[in-house]
Formats: C-alpha cells, sequence, structure tokens
C-alpha cells in the first residue's frame, strides 16, 4: 500500500500540472493544496481505529471499509457538479458568506480528484489489489508487481521529478 507522502505527493503534483498547463492561473493554488490534502483523507479511518480501539479496548481496523470507496469521489464530484449547475441560473454568490459559486465548485472537484487519487494508487500499488465500488463490496483486480522497498523508492522518485520541474518551470532557486 503506498505511503501518506505518495497520496499527497501525486495528488499535488498532478493538480499542479494540471494548473499550470492547463488551467492556468483560473486554478488556485489552494485547490491544489485542497486536493493534496483530500488525497490524505481516506485514511482519516486509521485514526478513527485507533481511537475506536482505544476507548473499547478491542483491536478492529476500520481501514479500508468505508472511506475507499468511488461513493465518496462520486459523491464530492456531484455536489460540485449541482453546485455549478444550479448556481450558474442564480446569482454569483452563494450562501450567506458571500462565497463565489466557482469556489465552491473547485473546492469539491479538488476533494473528488484527491480522493480518486488515493483510491487509485491503493487499488494500483496495494499488494491485496482490491477496489471497493461501494462501501465494505470489493472489487478484486490484479495485485502490484511491486515489494515495500519499491514503494519507499516511489515518494523519493515522485517528490525529485517534481522537485525538478519546479525549478525547470517556476525556478525555485530565486527563493533560496
Amino acid at each position: 500500500m503506498p505511503y501518506a507522502v505518495t497520496h499527497v505527493i501525486i495528488a499535488i503534483v498532478i493538480a499542479d500540472l494540471y494548473r499550470d498547463y492547463i488551467a492556468k492561473k483560473k486554478f488556485s493554488k489552494w485547490y491544489v493544496l485542497i486536493a493534496g490534502i483530500a488525497g490524505l483523507l481516506p485514511d482519516a479511518d486509521i485514526p478513527f481505529s485507533w481511537i475506536f480501539n482505544f476507548i473499547l479496548g478491542t483491536n478492529y481496523s476500520f481501514h479500508r471499509l468505508f472511506t475507499h470507496s468511488l461513493l465518496w469521489f462520486m459523491l464530492l464530484f456531484f455536489i460540485g457538479a449541482a453546485v455549478y449547475y444550479f448556481a450558474k441560473k442564480s446569482s454569483y454568490k452563494l450562501l450567506k458568506w458571500n462565497v463565489p459559486k466557482d469556489a465552491i465548485v473547485m473546492f469539491f472537484m479538488a476533494m473528488a480528484f484527491g480522493w480518486l487519487v488515493h483510491i487509485f494508487l491503493d487499488c494500483a500499488l496495494s499488494a491485496d489489489g482490491y477496489l471497493n465500488i461501494i462501501p465494505t463490496i470489493p472489487l478484486t483486480i490484479c495485485p502490484h508487481p511491486f515489494g515495500q522497498t519499491a514503494l519507499i523508492g516511489i515518494d523519493a522518485i515522485i517528490l525529485m521529478l517534481w522537485l525538478i520541474h519546479e525549478q525547470w518551470h517556476h525556478e525555485i532557486k530565486d527563493y533560496i
């Protein structure tokens, strides 16, 4: 199973590449950060399991039972799509906080993207190779051929490639 860093960095890198080459400045750096955080959110069931086991004195794991489902991705995506569709006919500002509809739509789309990246990585790189179509009903697919050492290396390779891209595209040496 990919490590937490892999989930965050892959989501950030892909969202940042989308921002740099496709959406340009329409896609804020905040949405890149949100996609990265959402890339780790499906694993929030791990600390929940720790708290549950500490309180009840059990040894049960909720990991990949409910949060690693395509239903969460679809829910976040359809909330974003619904806000876009229904707000298109109303005023530009939504809610009583005067939040632009584009910000709400992009928030949910970034969350959906990060969630989908997490599920894809777990599906492609986990030893058991299963994907939850709906909570608690897994679909078994082919497990990855990599060992644990390769999963550690993936973090380093992705981070180095992203830093090279950032240096080349944004010249990060100017900030050092």
